[in-house]
């Protein structure tokens, strides 16, 4: 027994000998921050701006067109029998469903369009962290936008210029 105690003495001390001979690294990044900075996002913002106007350009032709039904049938109500105001009244609600049912699409087409056109610069940005981690001998670096550090101490590193030249970007 006393010789697996010594056995496991021994093999924590060196470890702790490994550790000391190399110390520990630690960094932080604003990733969003470098994000932002990318010219490919530029071209991406670009691009969905323009398939948001085209939708919007879309949905306020539906709905000049509602308001313009909702008025003609305010207009022709009093004179309509039961039959025709009810069969305007429903017209009046799909048409409402239309517009409604037109915009959530919208909503997440553009979502989805958005999530799959960033897809490959998040990937880009995540392979320059893992490159400077790697390059630089960090332990960890921590995204500094996800958490509230409880202690942040000035040898924290901010490898955010590490990672824009990687990137090649100011």
């Amino acid at each position: 027994m006393k010789i697996y105690y010594a056995l496991v003495a021994l093999v924590l001390m060196a470890i702790g000998t490994v550790n000391a001979q190399q110390p520990m690294k630690f960094g932080h990044i604003n990733s969003a921050e470098i994000l932002q900075a990318m010219p490919e996002l530029k071209a991406v913002e670009t691009q969905l701006e323009a398939d948001y106007k085209e939708k919007e350009a879309q949905l306020m032709t539906m709905q000049e067109d509602l308001t313009a039904k909702q008025q003609a049938y305010q207009n022709d109500a009093p004179t309509l029998s039961d039959t025709d105001r009810a069969a305007r009244e429903q017209e009046l609600i799909e048409l409402n469903q239309k517009v409604q049912n037109y915009y959530m699409l919208s909503q997440q087409q553009i979502q989805a369009k958005q999530n799959e056109l960033q897809a490959p610069i998040i990937q880009k940005l995540k392979a320059a962290i893992q490159e400077v981690g790697d390059e630089e001998g960090f332990l960890y670096i921590f995204e500094m936008t996800s958490r509230v550090p409880v202690f942040a101490s000035d040898k924290s590193i901010d490898v955010a210029p590490l990672v824009k030249a990687k990137l090649g970007i100011q």
